[in-house]
């Protein structure tokens, strides 16, 4: 199933843990391994974190099963990255609203227009000629400095793979 014992164990502690998570894996039209470990990890990590600081049992939680696997289809599909998605998790547990309304209400969704990335590639380098020449010199720490900077001008919003990829390719054609 994509659990490890351990969280297997876990998640089969209550037979309400056990019926939740059992609900959500049974939302997916297509229920793979990777989701129920996804699920999992939603509802070990985040879910019982919020619970802890509430005090907050699972059954008076606001997120209905289904909305963990809505929530994973946007980090899968590249939609969010995994920090927005948590940012998006924890207004869903005390709203219990849907989380593509949330992502869309915050403008949380990522860039993933390469033109819209490639702008902003072409922005950091332009403001930024140091690190890039010591890119060009060898220094491959300087590509780290550089993705920071496009998420800067995105605003965090730029897909952080994409965003690597692009500016990868871009500095390499500068060699």
């Amino acid at each position: 199933m994509g659990l490890s014992d351990y969280d297997t164990e876990l998640l089969t502690i209550s037979r309400a843990t056990a019926d939740y998570f059992e609900t959500a894996l049974n939302s997916d039209t297509s229920p793979s391994n990777e989701m129920a470990k996804a699920i999992g990890n939603w509802m070990l990590g985040e879910m019982a974190r919020l619970q802890n600081q509430t005090g907050t049992l699972l059954d008076d939680v606001n997120i209905a099963p289904g909305q963990i696997v809505e929530l994973q289809k946007l980090v899968d599909g590249g939609t969010l990255s995994s920090s927005m998605a948590k940012a998006v998790f924890e207004k869903m547990y005390n709203t219990g609203a849907d989380p593509q309304a949330i992502t869309e209400a915050d403008g949380l969704a990522q860039i993933s227009d390469s033109d819209a990335v490639g702008a902003a590639i072409d922005d950091a380098i332009s403001a930024n000629p140091q690190p890039v020449w010591d890119y060009l010199e060898g220094k491959e720490s300087a590509m780290q400095f550089l993705v920071g900077q496009v998420m800067r001008i995105t605003r965090g919003k730029a897909n952080p793979q994409m965003t690597t990829e692009l500016l990868k390719n871009k500095l390499e054609a500068m060699k």
